[in-house]
């Protein structure tokens, strides 16, 4: 249907059509060229995305490629100290390690402020311990290298740091069939590095091999990145960007966009914003969306081991709900993590998008409508605050990269409760502690609904977040750990959030007398009529002394109630609420 329209020119002025290409897997649906009235909506949003996304300045970005060749020197250092410890002088020499960067920097998408994903490789003399062990000792050491948190158990082991304020996020891989390192090697794009490496190094690598398949398989690299660079900014607005907790990451959303390109190798910039919400809504997500040929090695020695992405073959692959495929050998899934309630929620803002843009193509408002930021602190009632709290940037990191992991079975158990839905919001709220010098808050909103001529309701989420602190307090690591961490759980209204939740709105005072302070997500075209029902009171059962204490300097933002007069008061909407529950390490 959409190729259909396409070639009609969706009832408006034929397109002049470009020549026939084929990038991926398909023909493209359109190799049209963008009309006049098109160019000027992508002049319109480039001065947008100037004014609120804007990229790194050339004077910043020599700064940082300064501080990668500084970072290559530390790490060619280390690895000649490493030979010379190995009693091998003359490989020292010409032993030699490379770096790489992947993620949004290799990409092109520099922002003020961003971290830079980097991948050091070695000769295969080199090992993780000592990336660990004799690295970290060594940066930590040097005189511009700051908050140095190695996590070598992660599931990709990693060390961040701040080099010259740099944030870094520094990978490691040992090239099992090299024992030097050579100058001309430019990229990792060769499967035959791979043979024989541990799934750690694999991983690792990923991210590289990744972004180079990625910029290879789009037909215009600059309009690649203009459009992923407002698919981004739109994604972490609306709270749907996070692998972790369940939405889509970077990479996912790189790949849907390059997938985009080749569908319209010619359609520019805003043209294919517009195609991209369009296309994913109508997407059938029981099948992948893929850049290239899945590619399997069965029969070459050393790769076949590699599992790749396989429904037919793997039965756990046919149970992914949005399958997008990562282009480079071993092929896999990026988003195996997306649960029904977040689908759900991604497909909402999708559809968002799609009406929002509908209105921009009128001239009905400014490509910012798209991705103005939802209102997540005032769209629900009822609230789960997760505060995670640890001494030092180490245990931090580890901790809340436990707690994170773990997220998406709080989601997947809030939402078995009958009548509850459950919307995670992934941009996580740092604030001050009195007690801990690193504390961050994970909020989730509650959506509590009574079924038709029922006159109260009770739910009782004591029992789903006790599970949930159980599988915290399952933590590998909690007995290295005593006393220098802790949790806490508790349900808030939305008058009780936190005033580092809730910001005071200069428009807050223009809002009509009589109605909830609640800021709405209306699309422009689509706004809900104001009414004066009164809303159902909230009756919460918990007793005074087991209510949350706030935090020292903190003060409550209260939203203006309803008129009581308006209407008699109704039996309320009763939610038992839980008492703060704490995980704290502790001595026993």
């Amino acid at each position: 249907m959409i190729a259909d329209a396409e070639a009609k020119g969706e009832g408006k002025a034929a397109r002049e059509m470009g020549a026939p290409v084929k990038f991926g897997v398909t023909e493209p649906i359109s190799l049209g060229m963008p009309t006049q009235a098109e160019r000027a909506l992508d002049e319109q949003l480039h001065e947008e995305m100037r004014r609120d996304a804007p990229l790194e300045t050339e004077e910043k970005m020599r700064f940082r490629a300064e501080v990668l060749m500084e970072l290559r020197r530390i790490t060619q250092q280390w690895v000649q100290e490493a030979c010379i410890a190995q009693g091998d002088e003359d490989l020292a020499s010409r032993a030699g390690s490379k770096i790489f960067t992947f993620g949004s920097y290799r990409l092109g998408l520099i922002s003020p402020g961003s971290d830079i994903d980097v991948l050091c490789v070695a000769p295969k003399n080199i090992t993780r311990d000592s990336f660990f062990q004799v690295l970290v000792p060594k940066l930590q050491e040097h005189p511009d290298v700051t908050d140095v948190t190695p996590v070598p158990d992660a599931y990709t082991p990693i060390i961040k740091l701040k080099l010259s304020t740099i944030e870094i996020d520094l990978l490691f891989a040992r090239l099992s069939s090299m024992s030097e390192i050579p100058e001309n090697l430019e990229s990792l794009n060769d499967d035959n590095l791979l043979k024989n490496l541990d799934d750690k190094t694999v991983r690792s690598m990923n991210g590289c091999r990744v972004a180079d398949h990625i910029l290879s398989l789009v037909p215009d690299a600059e309009r690649f990145r203009d459009t992923l660079r407002l698919i981004k900014l739109w994604a972490k607005h609306r709270g749907v960007y996070s692998n972790v907790l369940g939405f889509f990451g970077g990479i996912s959303w790189a790949i849907l966009v390059a997938r985009l390109c080749q569908l319209y190798p010619y359609f520019n910039t805003a043209t294919l914003v517009k195609r991209f919400f369009k296309l994913y809504e109508r997407w059938d997500w029981n099948n992948p969306v893929v850049l290239t040929h899945i590619q399997e090695k069965l029969n070459t020695p050393g790769l076949m081991m590699f599992k790749i992405w396989n429904p037919k073959v793997n039965p756990q692959d046919r149970m992914h709900l949005m399958p997008i495929i990562t282009p480079a050998f071993p092929c896999m899934n990026s988003t195996h993590n997306v649960s029904e309630t977040t689908k759900r929620i991604i497909l909402a803002e999708i559809t968002r998008a799609n009406k929002v843009l509908e209105q921009v193509e009128q001239g009905k408002c400014k490509w910012a409508e798209v991705y103005r930021p939802l209102p997540f602190f005032t769209q629900h009632k009822f609230y789960i605050q997760i505060e995670v709290l640890a001494a030092t940037p180490q245990v931090f990191t580890k901790w809340l990269g436990w707690i994170e992991s773990k997220l998406r079975q709080l989601v997947k158990h809030l939402e078995q409760i009958p009548s509850v839905a459950v919307r995670p919001w992934p941009n996580h709220l740092a604030f001050q502690d009195p007690e801990w010098k690193h504390a961050v808050s994970v909020f989730m909103g509650l959506t509590v609904e009574k079924a038709p001529g029922q006159q109260s309701h009770s739910v009782d989420l004591r029992r789903t977040v006790v599970r949930f602190v159980e599988i915290i307090n399952s933590w590998p690591d909690m007995s290295q750990h005593t006393g220098q961490c802790e949790m806490r759980v508790r349900d808030v209204k939305r008058r009780e959030l936190p005033s580092y939740a809730v910001p005071e709105r200069e428009d807050a005072k223009k809002k009509p007398k009589g109605l909830l302070r609640a800021y709405t997500d209306d699309v422009p075209g689509e706004e809900a009529v104001p009414t004066r029902e009164v809303a159902p009171e909230v009756v919460l059962d918990i007793p005074p002394e087991s209510r949350p204490v706030q935090s020292e300097g903190q003060t409550k933002r209260k939203l203006e109630p309803l008129p009581k007069a308006l209407d008699p008061p109704r039996e309320g909407l009763k939610v038992r609420k839980m008492s703060k529950i704490t995980v704290k390490l502790a001595e026993s």
